[in-house]
């Protein structure tokens, strides 16, 4: 497993269960990694900067892959109080996963910061009304 512990699995249990390998039918796998913006943002902007940084990303981040090129999708879309995309990049294996996406992630949120996108948070609008007596 990841933090390299072993689990062991009676044959019996294995035959009877799915298995995930990670190595076949290649090493190499998809990730995605969501993320939101403000709507007062220009969803081609977001496309743009959060592409920029997943292509400089996979020359210099250990793991991350240039080929196939990383995607950005207004995917899943519309959110209650936010645009929520994803960017989908492929490793070269699973170990390089958390790496890649924590330092995707701290790309983008330095980024954002720089363009002046902002990442809401959810809130709600409370109105007040006042009985009368």
């Amino acid at each position: 497993m990841l933090p390299n512990n072993m689990v062991i699995i009676p044959n019996n249990k294995l035959s009877q269960s799915v298995v995930t390998n990670y190595y076949l039918p290649q090493k190499s796998m998809a990730i995605s990694i969501p993320f939101s913006v403000s709507y007062d943002n220009d969803p081609e902007k977001i496309e743009k900067v959060v592409s920029e940084i997943a292509k400089t990303a996979a020359g210099e981040v250990p793991g991350l892959l240039e080929e196939p090129s990383p995607l950005v999708r207004l995917v899943p879309g519309f959110g209650e109080s936010s645009l929520n995309f994803t960017l989908n990049c492929n490793i070269e294996e699973i170990t390089h996963r958390h790496p890649v996406e924590h330092e995707l992630r701290k790309r983008i949120f330095k980024r954002f910061r720089e363009e002046g996108i902002v990442i809401p948070f959810p809130q709600r609008v409370v109105h007040l009304k006042k009985e009368e007596r």
